[in-house]
């Protein structure tokens, strides 16, 4: 892949000394008429001067070069193409530098963008950190009761087992129950004939409680 690169040459046509010349016998500046044929008036100083490297493109040349001719009535078609082949010959190819893949790997590991990646990667922990603990300190214990199976109870006694969560506090009926390291939970219970309510309290750290209640009918 190549590019193309505007320089000054040494192509000297006469057109620039028509145009000067033509000026300095009206006696106008360029800047009033670069304000009036809004033309740059680097443009117009650079017809003047036949350097064409200001002109990007042969487009702005061939604009700029017949605007300004027409104004001070000196526009001649020998002239022009006398500066489009100026301009042709002082424009010279030069290689585009492409990134190569290792090029691109060095550039993308170069110090700051190293330190902007590790403080995103930072903050993006703290944040998520952040937002854990504050779901974790509004959000209710977990806690489900898996017996008795029946409210209907047939004896004296009553198992209530279930699970919570890790480092729960657990009651039945204001009485402490310790959690197993799995975080299930077993209690006996006696109960006497009749209605027999049990309520079940698990708080996390937090102070946030679920409670579940369960009323077992001794029958006998």
């Amino acid at each position: 892949m190549v590019g193309v690169r505007s320089s000054k040459g040494e192509h000297h046509t006469g057109v620039g000394k028509r145009l000067l010349k033509k000026r300095t016998l009206h006696k106008v500046s360029l800047e009033s008429i670069s304000e009036e044929l809004h033309i740059p008036v680097v443009q117009l100083r650079a017809l003047e001067e036949e350097d064409y490297s200001v002109f990007s493109a042969e487009l702005y040349a061939r604009g700029a070069y017949t605007s300004y001719a027409q104004y001070l009535g000196v526009y001649s078609a020998k002239d022009l193409r006398a500066i489009l082949r100026a301009l042709s010959s002082v424009r010279t190819r030069v290689p585009l530098k492409l990134l190569t893949p290792d090029r691109l790997f060095d550039r993308l590991l170069n110090p700051r963008l190293v330190i902007i990646a590790l403080g995103l990667c930072i903050a993006l922990s703290v944040g998520g950190y952040i937002a854990w603990q504050v779901q974790s300190f509004w959000r209710f214990p977990d806690l489900s009761i898996t017996s008795p199976a029946n409210h209907v109870i047939d004896g004296p006694d009553v198992t209530v087992a279930g699970k919570a969560e890790q480092d729960a506090h657990l009651t039945i009926n204001d009485q402490q129950v310790l959690l197993q390291s799995d975080a299930t939970f077993t209690a006996q219970l006696s109960l006497h004939i009749g209605m027999n309510p049990v309520k079940v309290v698990v708080s996390n750290a937090s102070g946030r409680q679920t409670v579940k209640e369960l009323f077992l009918l001794r029958e006998k």
